[in-house]
């Protein structure tokens, strides 16, 4: 899991429907899976590592497993905020928007 974040950011830049649905969206997001931080930055359809963040727009937190589920679209993000499996910081409409940006740019177990 420790290139997690190569493995997300290459298949969803790979993925043109991923970009499309972030061509106007422009936050930071920090994923922390257990130990492992993944900061990231989407700027209008790219999806970058972050770096010299110290304020994240979005932060989501929970268990290797369960992020890694969430990723790979094995589980849904509100049904894993539904379970509490993981937490999400950010606003309502933001989370609509990371529903369909996982469900879409899900990446594949063999990958990670």
């Amino acid at each position: 899991m420790e290139n997690l974040s190569d493995v997300f950011i290459r298949e969803n830049q790979a993925k043109g429907h991923v970009g499309y649905l972030l061509r106007k969206s422009t936050f930071s997001m920090l994923i922390q899976a257990g130990n492992i931080n993944i900061p990231l930055q989407i700027s209008n359809g790219e999806i970058k590592k972050a770096s010299r963040i110290k304020k994240f727009d979005v932060m989501i937190t929970g268990s290797e497993e369960a992020i890694l589920s969430i990723m790979a679209g094995k589980v849904k993000l509100r049904e894993a905020l539904s379970r509490k499996d993981i937490a999400i910081d950010t606003t309502f409409r933001k989370k609509l928007l990371l529903e369909s940006f996982f469900c879409l740019g899900k990446i594949s177990y063999e990958n990670t």
